[in-house]
């Protein structure tokens, strides 16, 4: 058996997508030839504030007891600080999860005043990626984490190195180990984060970025990522090859649900929802329309939302479909287990399409939830349709669901559906399970481990 170390920030105990990701390569690879030593932080009592800005901070112990005998290793972590960064957050620099430094949101209005105090906070800001929370907010973990994994690197005879992003961090961490050791290093991309985003929404800070990004990653021998159009912005802007490797789904995880008889048509959502970039006005216009055109008084949907993130928000934007908001019901995150659950005992899944990629670039980004979807065997009804084609194109090649561009398409397929549980008590599905299953959680370990033979393979070609 060959060696991976595996550097994910997060990791069970915590539960998010990024820590279920980890905790399943590392069920999974052993069966294809690697073991994974895994490099992460101590989530039960290293907990710090920008942990709890970017993460639903949910422990659930169950996970990590999941993984036997894994050999984990915590790197301490110690929050970025330093003197320019003090300095600029009492000038107005914002420092948090989703906010820039003299952006929008810095002293919570614009200061247009070209005062010194003013000049002295944008000049930091211009300059900021230097001292500031750049790649991420993560960066105070990257020092520790690069130590402790070179030590690991030696003492356990590692043969490769896979990181996975997001945080960005967790690459910057990688891309040092492999530096200092020479051990072949794959990055894997679940999101590109501030591998891209960053060039498109910091444009003052491209050239320092844009740098720093292609040193760490010209340390890289291959890459994974969740989408052919995600591989080919990594080729075309880093020089790096590899494979397609998506989250995928764990086709052990198929909880078994009675159905109880019922009349109303039930709808799920589960997991975070992001109004800025996601769409979910759509889905709530498209119920508007079709329970004020039934007239019935008890709505004869029931539209679950289990962890959105955003009950408030959405809530308050139910106040303009009246008629919705007696359907929508939101309920607090889910253990893992008990998310899969809601999904099988409902009679169809919704999805909500990222909006932000780029037509012209392709399918960027794609919901993680998808492929539990898949895997829970019920119709899915995506809106509006990825502005890349991929996400269309995968639920029409897995026959598992359908997408629809607007609030009209949608309350037509919402009628049918209705219409099919009135007279059969459920809805038809024709999802074909072959090719669901090539993105069931074993497969893409295997592809996965493609791409750490290969990058042993390059290196030992280059040392002969």
């Amino acid at each position: 058996m060959r060696k991976v170390l595996l550097v994910s920030y997060a990791f069970p105990p915590q539960y998010d997508i990024s820590a279920r990701r980890a905790a399943k390569l590392c069920k999974y690879l052993p069966a294809t030839g690697w073991t994974p030593i895994v490099l992460t932080k101590d989530w039960t009592s290293d907990i710090a504030d920008e942990d709890r800005r970017a993460y639903p901070i949910s422990l659930q112990p169950d996970t990590r007891d999941a993984l036997g005998d894994t050999t984990v290793v915590h790197a301490p972590y110690r929050t970025h600080d330093n003197v320019l960064r003090r300095l600029h957050r009492r000038l107005g620099g914002v420092y948090g999860v989703g906010s820039y430094p003299d952006g929008p949101a810095a002293n919570g209005r614009h200061d247009m005043r070209w005062s010194p105090r003013v000049l002295a906070r944008r000049t930091l800001s211009l300059v900021s990626p230097m001292f500031g929370d750049f790649p991420d907010a993560f960066r105070g973990w990257i020092d520790d984490a690069v130590r402790v994994g070179i030590h690991v690197v030696r003492r356990e005879r590692i043969d490769a190195i896979c990181s996975l992003c997001p945080p960005a961090s967790a690459h910057v961490v990688a891309s040092e180990i492999a530096r200092r050791t020479r051990i072949p290093w794959v990055a894997q991309f679940d999101d590109l984060y501030s591998f891209h985003l960053e060039r498109q929404t910091r444009p003052a800070w491209r050239p320092y970025t844009d740098a720093m990004h292609r040193r760490w990653m010209s340390r890289a021998s291959f890459a994974g990522a969740i989408t052919p159009a995600m591989l080919e912005y990594v080729r075309r802007t880093y020089g790096v090859d590899g494979e397609v490797v998506v989250v995928g789904f764990d086709p052990e995880e198929d909880p078994v649900v009675i159905r109880v008889p019922h009349t109303e048509l039930r709808l799920a959502y589960t997991g975070s929802v992001y109004p800025g970039d996601q769409r979910p006005e759509l889905l709530f216009d498209a119920l508007e329309r079709v329970l004020r055109s039934r007239g019935e008084t008890d709505p004869p949907i029931r539209m679950v939302f289990a962890g959105t993130g955003r009950d408030d928000e959405l809530q308050a934007s139910l106040a303009a479909y009246p008629a919705a908001a007696k359907a929508c019901v939101f309920i607090d995150r889910l253990p893992p287990a008990k998310a899969l659950e809601l999904q099988r005992a409902s009679d169809a899944l919704i999805l909500l399409n990222c909006t932000r990629p780029s037509s012209d670039e392709g399918t960027l980004s794609f919901p993680a939830k998808s492929f539990e979807y898949l895997n829970a065997g019920r119709p899915i009804l995506a809106l509006p349709r990825d502005p890349g084609g991929w996400g269309d194109r995968l639920l029409e090649s897995t026959r598992a669901g359908v997408t629809v561009d607007s609030a009209a398409e949608a309350a037509g397929v919402l009628t049918e559906w209705l219409v099919a549980q009135r007279n059969t008590g459920g809805l038809p599905y024709a999802g074909d399970r072959d090719e669901i299953a090539r993105y069931g959680q074993p497969r893409q370990a295997e592809a996965l481990a493609g791409l750490l033979e290969r990058a042993v393979d390059r290196r030992a070609r280059a040392l002969r």
